[in-house]
């Protein structure tokens, strides 16, 4: 018969206590000018989170406004459509229907702590989202790749996402 292996204890490993002020910012090159954190070598310009460094830019709708692919003619209507679009995201966010890996706090800032007005908050704001999208009629699934999906417009598809993000102008009347 073969004698059982006697098992080692292990000696507990202490950990030495991490500063607050200096945190390991990962693999890339961070550039830090005028309190803003800029990452090398494309100069995206980053946000120091509670716990992550994340990048400023999160959505596709967010770069289309900052590239000015919006209305590339236009400032005000620029802005314009995105505003109507964030509105957009914002409803999908706090409706659930977005689904985010990360999860950006920053848009939930006005969210009541209740569970009970928290549902009823939720089914309001998920009842808006619907409404707005039935205004946009056919237009619907492009606004919903972009915008919730979180997916490219075509070359192609471009004109008609404008077009999806003018129906929403005149739904909010903004």
């Amino acid at each position: 018969m073969a004698k059982k292996k006697k098992k080692k204890p292990q000696k507990p490993h202490s950990k030495s206590p991490q500063s607050n002020e200096v945190r390991d910012l990962g693999g890339q090159t961070l550039v830090n000018i005028d309190g803003k954190i800029f990452r090398l070598p494309d100069m995206a310009e980053m946000v120091q989170g509670n716990r992550y460094i994340y990048k400023k830019i999160n959505s596709i709708h967010e770069n289309y406004y900052h590239r000015s692919q919006l209305d590339p003619f236009d400032a005000k209507k620029n802005a314009t459509r995105f505003a109507a679009g964030q509105k957009l995201e914002y409803l999908a966010i706090v409706s659930g229907k977005n689904k985010s890996c990360t999860m950006n706090f920053d848009y939930l800032a006005g969210i009541p702590n209740g569970t009970e007005f928290f549902n009823i908050f939720k089914i309001d704001h998920e009842q808006e989202f619907n409404d707005a999208l039935k205004h946009t009629k056919q237009l619907q699934s492009i606004l919903w790749d972009v915008i919730v999906d979180n997916k490219p417009a075509t070359h192609r598809r471009m004109d008609k996402y404008r077009e999806g993000l003018d129906l929403l102008i005149d739904f909010w009347k903004l």
